[in-house]
């Protein structure tokens, strides 16, 4: 598959893991990777992924949605760091004379009407939007205050690019991708996908490891039920690890 688009993807399900406090649905998943056409074993490691990052993984929209409607979202873990940052900032954003929504929409109107207002009234209008976004992007490997920073500076070549924006409402999209665009670029330079990577790798090696020593001790090959019961886990866990190896296990018969 597409390395820049599986990672892309991963952010985005991460994200939304995220919004709804560290939980998304098996369908919300493979509705995401849905594009990319992977396979059903990939699929699974993906979901495997997500528990190991501490994510609760529901095997429908409507359980999730039943369990949201029960309990309040967790609010997002941020470290200390973080954390310190977020609430100095916002203390300086509260000291700034920074438009409601509402007027914002009037601001956006004028600027509709007059382009060369919009290097002054701009800029400061999507600063809390800054802070909201960065806040659904935490926790994937970047420092929130680098996440506030890529996004303020993409207010500003946001500005550069208003050409295209006919109404307000094409403003306030466009602005709002603007800053999710930059953070989005951030995060695909970090993303660890060989982290994902080496726990595919990992598994596989565990298989072949215990299959090896088993094929020896037992001076023939095993079946997968053998090891199944060795590593006690399922028959299909062993499968799909097969398969995902190609079947280039070579201790185990009837693949």
């Amino acid at each position: 598959m597409d390395e820049q688009q599986f990672r892309k993807v991963m952010i985005k399900v991460r994200s939304l893991a995220k919004s709804q406090g560290e939980r998304i649905s098996k369908e919300q998943v493979e509705r995401s990777f849905g594009p990319l056409n992977i396979e059903e074993s990939h699929l699974n490691l993906i979901f495997d992924y997500l528990k190991e990052e501490k994510v609760r993984v529901f095997d429908s929209d409507k359980e999730l949605e039943e369990v949201r409607s029960t309990f309040p979202d967790e609010r997002v873990r941020m470290n200390k760091e973080d954390s310190e940052y977020l609430k100095m900032y916002i203390g300086e954003l509260n000291l700034m004379d920074i438009p409601s929504k509402e007027e914002r929409s009037v601001i956006l109107d004028e600027i509709i009407n007059d382009r060369s207002k919009a290097a002054i009234l701009l800029p400061n209008l999507y600063l809390k939007e800054v802070v909201d976004v960065a806040r659904l992007y935490e926790g994937q490997g970047v420092a929130l205050e680098d996440l506030v920073g890529e996004g303020n500076v993409s207010i500003l070549t946001g500005l550069k690019l208003l050409d295209c924006c006919e109404s307000a409402e094409e403003i306030e999209e466009f602005m709002v991708r603007m800053i999710m665009d930059s953070m989005e670029a951030m995060l695909m330079d970090r993303f660890d996908i060989e982290d994902f990577d080496l726990k595919v790798l990992e598994r596989v090696n565990t298989l072949n490891d215990k299959a090896k020593e088993m094929a020896e001790d037992l001076e023939r090959l095993i079946t997968v039920e053998e090891l199944a019961a060795e590593l006690e886990t399922d028959e299909e866990y062993i499968r799909e690890t097969l398969r995902i190896s190609g079947n280039s296990i070579e201790y185990i018969k009837d693949k």
